[in-house]
């Protein structure tokens, strides 16, 4: 991975990221772009908030979806249809 990887590289291994398995030179260099790029942040904030929001609907499966799961289902439906930004 570049010193600045794109935002298709960091789409491919946001989860490695996460999870911490990348080597630290690749953390370091993921860690640079999703502090200058709002778009990426943005889609790394909402893969963080997946798994809480998943409890909250599987422990109430009659209630409707909370708000802040829509906007955040949405916004990454929006970030996605725009196509790539690279």
């Amino acid at each position: 991975m570049k010193l600045m990887p794109s935002c298709r590289e960091v789409r491919e291994h946001l989860t490695e990221y996460a999870e911490g398995a990348l080597p630290w030179r690749e953390r370091l260099a993921m860690r640079f772009h999703l502090l200058v790029c709002g778009a990426c942040n943005a889609f790394f904030r909402g893969l963080q908030r997946l798994p809480g929001m998943a409890r909250l609907i599987l422990a109430q499966p009659d209630a409707p979806p909370p708000d802040e799961a829509v906007k955040a289902l949405e916004a990454v439906l929006r970030r996605l249809g725009g196509g790539p930004r690279d």
